[in-house]
């Protein structure tokens, strides 16, 4: 149900949206598109009414993720609260960037790249921020060790993902991806707000390792592309 289109017109809500996710997904993954989505379309249409263009709103969501990691780095309980709310803000703005982009069809290559661009920066700079601050709290070496190591499988498994894509020669996704991230920073604001940052950093250090073993069984194994036969002298 499209609960924008009544009151404003110019916004077409649905086809705001990326495509409708897998079947395959979990339910959980799809709570982005149930909580975070729509309080994006409202920042859509603020957006509107102040004629601002995606590009602008992908950087502020940027600077928002990258204000929300230098909290992390104060290593307290308070720093960790405004930390997850800024991070959880650029987060919104994230989604918002892009549904501004289909709803008024200023799609662009730019825009992509400099949003897949800012996305890893800010990835890089939360996961590492958070490993420091929760460092700077608890003095657990160990872990902060592991905590790098996970932060180093979790770039591995983006570069990999996009290799994988450049292989198949895929040009546009389903928007799983993204849905992901939204769900990953969803839970970095819940423990943030509760003082855990040690359960969200652990939860972020086992799933790069998974999912990359997953496909690669996934990929290499059952679903690998058949070569084409060799050219004849």
């Amino acid at each position: 149900m499209n609960v924008y289109r009544g009151d404003a017109p110019e916004f077409d809500y649905e086809a705001s949206l990326k495509p409708p996710l897998p079947a395959w997904m979990p339910k959980i993954a799809k709570l982005d598109r149930i909580i975070n989505r729509p309080i994006a379309g409202l920042i859509v249409r603020a957006a509107l009414r102040l004629n601002l263009r995606p590009n602008q709103i992908t950087v502020a969501a940027f600077v928002l993720g990258a204000a929300g990691a230098l909290f992390f780095l104060g290593g307290n309980s308070h720093s960790f609260v405004v930390a997850g709310l800024l991070i959880y803000a650029g987060t919104l703005l994230d989604a918002a960037d892009g549904m501004l982009a289909r709803s008024t069809k200023h799609c662009t290559r730019f825009g992509a790249y400099l949003d897949l661009y800012l996305d890893r920066l800010t990835d890089f700079a939360v996961f590492g921020a958070m490993a420091v601050g929760y460092y700077r709290q608890s003095g657990h070496r160990s872990f902060f060790i592991v905590s790098l190591f996970g932060l180093a499988a979790y770039m591995l498994q983006v570069v990999l993902y996009y290799l994988e894509r450049e292989y198949r020669g895929l040009q546009t996704g389903s928007g799983a991806s993204g849905d992901y991230r939204g769900l990953v920073y969803m839970g970095i604001l819940v423990f943030s707000l509760v003082n855990r940052l040690d359960i969200v950093i652990s939860v972020l250090v086992c799933i790069p390792i998974l999912n990359m073993i997953y496909r690669f069984v996934r990929f290499w194994i059952l679903e690998r592309p058949e070569e084409p036969p060799p050219a004849k002298p």
